[in-house]
């Protein structure tokens, strides 16, 4: 953090506005009538590069369940707001599409703030959760479900397998869900393109631009379809077109990003000469691993494990993986020999190697003695300002705690939550604490009492441990007794992550992408089967994910043209990355086919994401909301193809 910085946020958590002077809009309910927006606190910790109320808000929009039935149940989701850094911003911001179906991104706050901050220098940048998505679906976790199968689900918590324990709670959840009133056919696609103009007309942007990512830009494809009034931009990043079976399909994009690896390999005549046939060399290796595997830095290494290696290098967030390409030939041809150094280095963590100013100033034969002491000094200096600089966001997070819980401080609500915890950690059968956990999670949709309280502990403990919790409920006012009930779903996070499992991307999946046979178990060992690897692999990678069988809970909801290419004329930007294991390679090039004024670049060394893979793909990405109707300046990607090794030691470069 620069002392600019720090001095603002310091100051904001002391002096700063209300966010009714800061976003009086917001605060007054909004911008648009039909979609009243609430204010709430943001999801901690917001400091040290975000002071809530100020340079970010959050809260809620409320939208219908069934955009062609206004009067339809409401859903309320979640939104955030980034303000931009500019004292005179453009009026059109960026709305984040994320992924998933399923990813959520609003409880996230720290990290769109990193992600996206170089987007903000005049532009506001919004995000929202998309509806039946984490913080946009807190009515829709299935507690009664958590507490039917509380015993099993506490079992596999504890290292237990129970294979058929999600088909179960999938079924459960989903009656639960339509016994509850949600139509749970309005989950969908379309509807989530519909609460786009929704949320950004709430908030009071008539015109703004999209960012989405992966099933984001599926999600932006069909905004662009149903709902184009006000969409300036479209930035496509990692994509998923709808006309693509992505289930069926699933290991396509491994595939591309191996090929990618090796192709420009294989298309210079350099390389290929000391490597030849060297992609087809890679696939015969994995089949061969998988028959007999090497060991390695402690580990066996089979097919499986090698592909799963190169699929690693899809993690932006894994510096370890950056530079894995320039040895990735060398490393066949080793391993072929039945030699692991390369690999034995890798697993290691000594290479690819990682740089650092040490390791810099260690190469640098050529500096005078004087020369190197002053570079040391400066190396020096970066490290202490690098450590004061995380102390000082650290002290800024323990300060908006500390501040947070003076403000607000315990009701008791939580010392009661508290006391539960204590009681029931003192019931001495595990069957009794089932038993209280199931009747605790019942209580998540009735509405709070101190009644319904009295009856849980009379219910489940003795004598006197009851009279005690009834004194402290006697205590309890209106908001201490509504905290205790909200905090059935914070406490029992754990046991609703293993309820939930892949319920938000089934609810999209199942009902929109098993159409008509459109992904199927079928389709997916055929695609499998054709992908060119051997027996043993392909056996190996057709074991049928669990979707496939979860999916036939669900009743699939047909659309017109949903899986069509989408036709545009909207100005889109498309960003493919070349080793991106989750959407592959040429699936942009597809999209792009049918957008009339797209521009797309595919990002050498980039996986899912390519936004946060190199400055490169943020610099175009900023260049094009400036001016999206000019062409792009591209030429930073080519400077992203990495080098290869040679068998003699040395570095090739390869032409892009």
């Amino acid at each position: 953090m620069t002392r600019d910085q720090l001095l603002a946020a310091f100051l904001a958590l002391f002096g700063g506005d209300a966010p009714e002077a800061e976003f009086p809009m917001l605060a007054a309910g909004g911008s648009d009538p039909r979609y009243p927006v609430e204010i709430t606190p943001c999801t901690r910790p917001v400091a040290p590069d975000e002071v809530d109320g100020q340079t970010v808000i959050c809260g809620t929009v409320a939208v219908p369940e069934d955009h062609a039935n206004p009067d339809s149940r409401r859903l309320e989701l979640s939104f955030i707001v980034f303000r931009a850094h500019s004292l005179a911003p453009v009026e059109d911001p960026v709305v984040y599409l994320h992924g998933g179906p399923g990813g959520g991104s609003v409880q996230s706050v720290r990290s769109l703030s990193f992600f996206f901050d170089h987007l903000r220098a005049r532009r506001d940048v919004v995000a929202f959760d998309q509806r039946g998505v984490d913080a946009s679906a807190p009515d829709m976790d299935c507690f009664g479900t958590l507490a039917q199968n509380i015993e099993p689900i506490v079992d596999q918590l504890g290292g237990a397998e129970l294979p058929q324990l999600e088909e179960t709670l999938v079924r459960d959840c989903i009656s639960e869900l339509k016994e509850r009133g949600f139509d749970l056919p309005r989950f969908n696609t379309t509807q989530n393109a519909l609460d786009v103009p929704a949320v950004m007309s709430a908030l009071g942007y008539p015109d703004y631009n999209i960012y989405g990512v992966s099933y984001g830009t599926k999600l932006a494809l069909e905004v662009m379809r149903s709902a184009p009034d006000g969409v300036r931009s479209v930035v496509l990043d990692s994509v998923a077109p709808p006309q693509i079976a992505l289930y069926d399909t699933l290991f396509v994009p491994h595939t591309e990003a191996i090929v990618n690896t090796f192709a420009p390999c294989e298309s210079d005549p350099v390389c290929s000469d000391a490597y030849p046939n060297i992609t087809q060399r890679f696939f015969d290796l994995l089949e061969d691993l998988e028959a007999r595997p090497l060991e390695a830095s402690g580990i066996e290494v089979s097919g499986q494990t090698l592909f799963s290696i190169f699929a690693a290098r899809n993690d932006w967030s894994d510096p370890t993986t950056r530079g894995f390409t320039t040895y990735a030939p060398a490393l066949v041809s080793e391993l072929e020999d039945g030699t692991v150094d390369l690999l034995t280095q890798m697993l290691d963590g000594d290479l690819p190697p990682q740089p650092s100013p040490e390791a810099l100033l260690a190469g640098a034969a050529d500096l005078s003695a004087d020369e190197r002491v002053l570079a040391q000094v400066a190396i020096n200096a970066m490290s202490q300002m690098e450590i004061a600089s995380d102390t000082a966001s650290s002290a800024l997070e323990q300060l908006e705690a500390d501040r947070d819980r003076d403000l607000a401080p315990a009701s008791l609500g939580e010392f009661l939550d508290d006391e539960f915890e204590d009681a029931l950690a003192g019931l001495p059968e595990r069957a009794d604490r089932l038993e209280f956990a199931r009747d605790y999670l019942n209580l998540r949709f009735e509405t709070p009492s101190a009644g319904a309280l009295l009856d849980l502990v009379r219910t489940h403990f003795d004598e006197a441990t009851a009279g005690r919790l009834a004194s402290l409920i006697a205590l309890l006012g209106p908001k201490d007794v509504e905290r205790v009930f909200s905090l059935i779903a914070t406490d029992n996070a754990a046991l609703e992550t293993v309820m939930e499992g892949e319920f938000q991307l089934m609810l999209y999946a199942c009902q929109e992408d098993f159409v008509d046979g459109f992904n199927s178990a079928a389709g997916f060992g055929a695609t499998v089967a054709e992908l060119g690897y051997g027996p043993l692999l392909t056996a190996a990678l057709a074991d049928l994910p669990s979707l496939y069988d979860d999916c036939g809970q669900f009743t699939p909801v047909p659309r017109d043209d949903y899986l069509e290419p989408v036709v545009s004329d909207i100005p889109v930007l498309v960003f493919s990355g070349e080793i991106d294991t989750q959407t592959a390679s040429s699936w942009g090039a597809l999209a792009a086919e049918t957008l009339s004024n797209s521009q797309s670049f595919l990002f050498p060394e980039t996986g899912h994401g390519a936004l946060v893979f190199s400055q490169c793909a943020r610099d175009i990405g900023e260049a094009f909301l400036e001016n999206p109707g000019a062409n792009i300046d591209g030429s930073c990607v080519s400077a992203l193809r990495l080098p290869y090794l040679m068998p003699d030691g040395s570095l090739h470069s390869v032409e892009n």
